[in-house]
């Protein structure tokens, strides 16, 4: 990303529909100028799209007139790109049914190297900063949990992925389709889901493990996991950080023809498992003796 263009812009428009395209516009122009590739500049589009509409539909509920949406961009140090969108409405809102950020910012995390929500000046108002890198977001060192995925299809699952928990929101850092490179890149590369009915935003709030079985009753969301892999049954199970909270997620599924949902005593040994430190070579090998143990017994 290269700064010989001018380094900082500012836009305030009224929060009506049609700001949002405007926004994600100008946005994407500067983010272009400043040197942006192209994949860069498609996650701030679409981040920008879901914070300024964001904005248009809740900041303002029964306002007469639309109030602002102040958009700020700027090119930072080590190349990085900063988009801040605030408004002047009703400020941070506390929801019963969202165990994090909520869906839209849920996703915008997943998108951006950073993400920072705060109320704005004397309470009134949210302002959200956006920090873009120009590559990749760095993920934190997984030795032992890059593993799991492997660990899984060895012993009770066709597909399997990791998710860290970072600042509220989950970033993929690990996939594997079992005899599908093709479905396990595409996996990799799925953003984590962020919806609160999920089973793994479930696991990730009440703990333990919470399995879900597809009722072929029920359309499956077009597009979704379920669906692109064909999967009979999915188990997220939450593993434990140094402090006892929710370090990362651990899903292991079944597609249609393959494994069987695993038996009860399988589930308790993973949520044992995942109490301890499994980036621990010696607690890994455990868990496959113990897992092999049980699938044997329940066979």
């Amino acid at each position: 990303m290269v700064t010989a263009v001018d380094e900082q812009a500012c836009w305030t428009l009224p929060a009506v529909p049609a700001t949002a395209r405007r926004l994600r516009a100008r946005v994407t122009a500067f983010a272009e100028a400043a040197g942006a590739p192209a994949a860069l500049r498609d996650d701030v589009a679409l981040a920008v799209s879901e914070t300024v509409t964001n904005a248009i539909v809740h900041a303002y509920p029964g306002a007469a007139e639309p109030g602002p949406v102040r958009v700020r961009c700027r090119v930072a140090e080590q190349r990085r790109l900063v988009v801040e969108v605030a408004d002047d409405g009703v400020g941070i809102v506390l929801r019963d049914d969202s165990p994090g950020l909520g869906q839209g910012l849920a996703m915008v995390g997943a998108l951006a190297d950073a993400l920072e929500v705060a109320c704005g000046p004397d309470g009134r108002g949210t302002a959200v900063r956006m920090t873009f890198a120009a590559g990749p977001a760095p993920e934190p060192a997984l030795p032992g949990l890059e593993q799991l995925c492997r660990l899984a299809l060895d012993t009770v699952a066709d597909a399997s992925c990791v998710d860290v928990v970072r600042g509220g929101v989950l970033r993929r850092a690990a996939a594997e389709v079992a005899g599908d490179a093709g479905l396990s890149v595409w996996l990799r590369d799925a953003t984590p889901p962020a919806k609160p009915g999920t089973a793994t935003w479930a696991a990730l709030r009440e703990g333990g493990a919470h399995v879900v079985v597809h009722d072929p009753t029920v359309p499956r969301s077009p597009g979704g996991i379920g669906e692109i892999l064909g999967l009979e049954w999915w188990i997220a199970i939450p593993l434990d950080g140094p402090d006892g909270t929710p370090a990362a997620m651990w899903g292991v599924g079944g597609r249609s023809g393959g494994r069987p949902v695993p038996s009860r005593a399988t589930l308790d040994t993973l949520v044992d498992a995942a109490r301890g430190d499994l980036t621990a070579e010696a607690e890994r090998a455990a868990l496959r003796a113990r897992l092999d143990a049980t699938t044997s017994a329940s066979g």
